[in-house]
């Protein structure tokens, strides 16, 4: 009995703890770890050590810890999966950038689909001659041995993009280390007095940065249009309006001395058109 209180007490105290680090943060982040490998996680810690602050809780806890905060609640529709919930500094847009730069690698397991072919290449190995040999022919590696070494002969494809990978090919990749998945944190939301999900965070930043030069481009050719005088196209208007006035004095026959050599040139030109039509 005494055991179910402590038990209780310590939740207790965990539930608080975190709401009032949920009071005192400015940005809240929730990601899915489902998939995430620890030694990942780990290494997410130490890239944004000092910047973020990652705990690992059950949802139960995390949900009642927002409800007790009475802040950043719509996070809780994000949280599905066993849950990293993060309080840091950064903006939601350079703490995801953060996230995403810190994928790395992982081994293939019995089951998962191949992201793409995987191919062993040909080459030596550090492995020793013995019963490998048999498990990569199993695996549909060509190995064979060489000084004393397993040696694969040719380039070997082991699974086609879209396959499961076999038991067999699970091990052998991994013995050869060769690891063919990309992992990395899901964030799948965060709060900066909204909520920014997944889908507004993970931002293309060439296509973003092409979008936003052919929008200021576009932005730039309306307001010479329309002439609506802007810092940076003031000096084209003026040059604009110049020649446009410029043009219409021409056209008017309007005699100011920055036209009158023109339209003396104009004149002239006139003239010695009638002369030769006229035959004189």
């Amino acid at each position: 009995m005494e055991e179910k209180t402590d038990a209780k007490e310590m939740k207790k105290r965990m539930v608080s703890e975190l709401a009032e680090k949920i009071r005192k943060s400015k940005v809240i982040a929730v990601a899915d770890i489902q998939n995430l490998p620890d030694k990942h996680l780990q290494a997410v810690r130490k890239k944004l050590r000092g910047k973020a602050e990652f705990l690992v809780v059950k949802n139960s806890l995390i949900k009642r810890a927002f409800e007790e905060a009475n802040k950043a609640k719509e996070l809780m529709n994000h949280i599905t999966g066993p849950t990293s919930i993060i309080f840091t500094e950064l903006d939601p847009f350079h703490f995801y950038k953060h996230v995403k730069q810190s994928k790395g690698k992982a081994a293939a397991k019995p089951g998962q689909v191949a992201p793409y072919d995987i191919i062993v290449p040909a080459g030596e190995t550090t492995l020793p001659p013995g019963p490998i040999l048999s498990e990569f022919k199993q695996a549909g590696i060509q190995a064979q041995i060489q000084a004393g070494k397993v040696v694969i002969a040719k380039d070997s494809l082991v699974a086609k993009a879209g396959e499961k990978i076999s038991d067999v090919v699970a091990k052998a990749l991994q013995k050869l280390g060769i690891e063919p998945f990309e992992v990395g944190m899901n964030v799948v939301a965060a709060w900066d007095n909204i909520v920014y999900p997944k889908s507004v965070l993970d931002i293309d930043e060439v296509k973003f940065m092409e979008e936003l030069k052919a929008a200021s481009s576009s932005a730039f050719n309306l307001s010479i249009n329309i002439a609506y005088p802007t810092r940076e196209n003031i000096n084209l208007l003026i040059q604009k309006a110049f020649l446009d006035s410029k043009n219409l004095a021409i056209n008017a026959n309007v005699y100011e001395r920055e036209v009158i050599e023109l339209l003396l040139s104009k004149a002239y030109g006139q003239a010695s058109s009638l002369k030769g039509k006229v035959g004189v």
